[in-house]
């Protein structure tokens, strides 16, 4: 594990200029390129923004100039409900090409069969040897086969309001712990000031399992990757331990303690407008929120620092991704596989990762730029170095029941919070659907 997040991180780099060569390495030109019939390519995007969008247009005006037969049309969905559309769409069987595939969605994909393998394709590419562990590892999340090419990983860290600290004559947290004490002492509901910008709504279970893991530690994981069984129990979950009801007591004195109580309903977009329109001290989000706070903030008012640490001397968060990936039934396979890798080559892929701050997937970023070293984005860096400390986890999503999991975990998250179930509750509810999976669907990790 400490191998793998130091080779990920120490892979994060730069941007450089666009590239004018083509994404695939397959040299051989398809009958159906020969024929050079007008194409329309159409990809849908999840983790929607208007800057970004408009990175992947710049990139596919580019690939349009050099293949001047097809044009790629890109949809972006809000934000909100992203997923749910993507869901729709596929369910239908036509009407896209690429589909935006990540981490929470890849198993569902592929086991509905809505996207396909892109091995042949990709055994050919010029570029596939650069593409870094981290890349490769989620490339074939679902096991041998390559359903989607990654664009980059998602690390989070902590941005603190700098200028409320500095007044307060505070530290900088570096523990769990001491976002706690520190959001207590900055909370002032009298000047709408709290101390931390809790995300109550959809995923937001996500940061209860970092505490949780950072209290107890990877160590005792069956395998970080299926993140909620134990190793020495065949089939046990990490929810019958003492420290998990310990860590659960801790995330929700979070919200009680030092959180604006509608932060219940908040999301990603809401927690960020939190922290960067003057209403939370902290926040705890992925290297995007960046650009957000350097476009509404002054470099005094704010600071990225490293990821929280927890009583088991480790701090540990999910390995976010995305990528693109090919839909079972387009009728462009050839066309669509090459637009893909060509938004994935070095070239390309940097320059995206540097205007939207995620983490590359190909070894040779460095080379192109030393973005990824510098500034704000050096905490990564920083924290690559410290392997035995800074640890991914992720939850079981080869489970089919991860599907269901993702559909009611909030919610019952959410009663909890409100005290319409209590902790034992809900650490019943968790261990039981967990168990339940395994007895359904044995050890798949």
């Amino acid at each position: 594990m400490k191998k793998m997040v130091a080779t990920m991180l120490t892979l994060a780099m730069g941007a450089g200029m666009l590239t004018g060569c083509g994404g695939s390495a397959v040299k051989q030109e398809t009958d159906s390129m020969k024929r050079e019939e007008n194409i329309v390519i159409t990809m849908v995007e999840s983790l929607t923004s208007p800057d970004r969008t408009a990175i992947i247009r710049e990139i596919a005006d580019k690939y349009e100039q050099e293949h001047p037969n097809i044009s790629i049309e890109i949809i972006s969905p809000p934000l909100e409900n992203a997923d749910n559309k993507i869901t729709q769409m596929l369910m239908s069987g036509s009407g896209v090409d690429i589909v935006e595939t990540r981490d929470l969605t890849i198993t569902q994909y592929v086991n509905n069969q809505w996207i396909q393998p892109l091995d042949q394709w990709l055994d050919q590419w010029e570029n596939k040897d650069t593409l870094t562990s981290a890349a490769n590892s989620a490339i074939y999340k679902t096991g041998d086969k390559a359903y989607l090419i990654p664009y980059g990983f998602l690390w989070r860290g902590l941005y603190c309001r700098a200028d409320w600290f500095k007044e307060n004559n505070l530290e900088l947290p570096k523990t769990w712990q001491d976002i706690h004490d520190a959001g207590v002492e900055l909370t002032d509901s009298s000047k709408n000031r709290f101390g931390f910008a809790f995300r109550g709504s959809t995923l937001g279970h996500q940061y209860a399992d970092t505490v949780i893991w950072s209290y107890i530690g990877t160590d005792l994981l069956a395998n970080p990757d299926a993140g909620y069984y134990l190793k020495e129990k065949e089939g046990e979950t990490i929810f019958t331990l003492p420290e998990t009801k310990e860590a659960l007591e801790f995330y929700k004195s979070l919200y009680t303690d030092c959180s604006p109580k509608d932060s219940i309903a908040w999301g990603f977009a809401e927690m960020v407008q939190g922290f960067v329109g003057g209403t939370t001290a902290m926040l705890i989000q992925d290297p995007e929120v960046i650009a957000s706070c350097e476009a509404d903030m002054s470099e005094e008012q704010w600071e990225l620092i490293q990821f929280p640490v927890g009583p088991s001397g480790q701090a540990v968060f999910p390995n976010g991704f995305a990528g693109w990936a090919m839909t079972s039934f387009t009728e462009h396979p050839d066309e669509v596989s090459d637009f893909i890798l060509y938004l994935s080559n070095p070239e390309n892929n940097t320059y995206f990762a540097k205007n939207y701050a995620t983490i590359p997937i190909h070894s040779n970023a460095p080379e192109l730029d030393s973005f990824f070293k510098e500034g704000r984005f050096s905490i990564y860096m920083d924290m690559a170095e410290k392997g035995e400390v800074y640890r991914c986890a992720t939850q079981p999503m080869m489970y089919n029941a991860y599907a269901t999991y993702k559909t009611n975990v909030d919610t019952m998250y959410q009663k909890w919070l409100t005290e319409e179930i209590s902790t034992d509750d809900l650490l019943e509810w968790l261990d039981d659907f967990w168990k339940d999976a395994y007895q359904q669907e044995g050890r798949k990790y």
